[in-house]
């Protein structure tokens, strides 16, 4: 018996489009199929990719299209490496921390996994600007998501073993939008309550269209 925590009605981004569930079901094969590779919920990869991608739209959509074609698209690497080396937090400032691809993966968390999971990767001597190009693709925003999911399973899993099958993925995709401050802060809030459970926050919007996503992938 499950002792999920309850998952208020979103009242942002959320539902989700028409659009997002046609990419879901394109993107279906790879996500199944990296699902199977590093043993994670294919809903919580799908869902972390159909969160991101949910939100392009009217000028959100124009900004996202200039950062992946043109903006970062077409930076050397050695003009990564320069914003790397200076090290500033704005994304006007460091490349590095611009959200690429329809899963809007940021370009420095896709590196530190490309570094973290290296042999799961058919090239091995991959650069900044060769992961700018691999994110951009669909293999690569499923292959980095999935793998983002296998980091979420790894740090979270013993804190939602008792959870249902759908209050995971949302937990995974949760971790996948807000990276391991979500765990800090829930750790900080635990080490005040040790009853306080995990809570899925963005997740829930994937946890409340379970059954589109299962429909989409074909599951």
């Amino acid at each position: 018996m499950s002792s999920d925590p309850v998952c208020d009605t979103p009242t942002e981004n959320y539902p989700y489009r028409a659009e997002t569930f046609t990419l879901v079901t394109r993107l279906a094969p790879l996500i199944k199929a990296y699902s199977k590779r590093f043993d994670v919920p294919p809903i919580a990869v799908a869902g972390s990719i159909a969160d991101e991608f949910n939100t392009r739209t009217g000028l959100r959509s124009v900004v996202d299209w200039f950062q992946d074609s043109v903006l970062i698209g077409h930076m050397p690497n050695f003009a990564i490496e320069i914003d790397v080396w200076v090290g500033a937090d704005s994304k006007w400032l460091n490349s590095t921390k611009h959200d690429l691809g329809d899963g809007n993966i940021k370009l420095e968390t896709a590196k530190e996994i490309y570094e973290r999971y290296k042999s799961s990767f058919e090239r091995q001597d991959m650069d900044y600007s060769d992961l700018v190009d691999y994110i951009r693709s669909d293999q690569g925003t499923v292959h980095i998501a999935a793998l983002v999911i296998k980091e979420a399973k790894a740090q979270l899993g013993e804190y939602v073993k008792d959870y249902s099958e759908g209050t995971q993925e949302a937990v995974y995709v949760t971790f996948y939008k807000q990276g391991p401050s979500y765990k800090r802060r829930f750790l900080a809030a635990r080490a005040q309550d040790t009853t306080r459970p995990l809570k899925p926050g963005e997740g829930c919007r994937v946890l409340l269209q379970r059954d589109r996503f299962v429909k989409a992938l074909g599951l």
